[in-house]
């Protein structure tokens, strides 16, 4: 084999081990119940999980998507400021971001 024609170290193992596609675990936690709230649906968080996410009632949750599916957090008035400063500057500079992308 010449110096052109080499695969990197490990490739060769690499290529002859078969893929194993494997489902994903089923996630970690407790299990919760949508229950009927009034006219609408919702969940009620225990007070282990409040405590976690440092809310009480009244309080504001962040839902975001994540690969894993959706994450909760705390709202946070100055990470909601910084998004609505960030938004307004790409909408002002569009036409700019968009020639520096390319």
């Amino acid at each position: 084999m010449t110096d052109e024609t080499k695969k990197p170290k490990g490739v060769e193992d690499a290529e002859r081990q078969p893929f194993v596609a494997q489902t994903p675990a089923k996630p970690a936690g407790r299990t919760l119940k949508v229950r009927k709230i009034g006219n609408s649906l919702g969940v009620v968080l225990p007070k282990d999980v409040l405590a976690k996410l440092k809310v009480g009632e009244g309080d504001e949750l962040t839902v975001s998507e994540t690969p894993d599916g959706v994450a909760l957090t705390a709202f946070d008035d100055e990470t909601q400021r910084q998004l609505e400063i960030a938004r307004d500057i790409m909408r002002r500079y569009r036409n700019t971001l968009r020639e520096l992308a390319k």
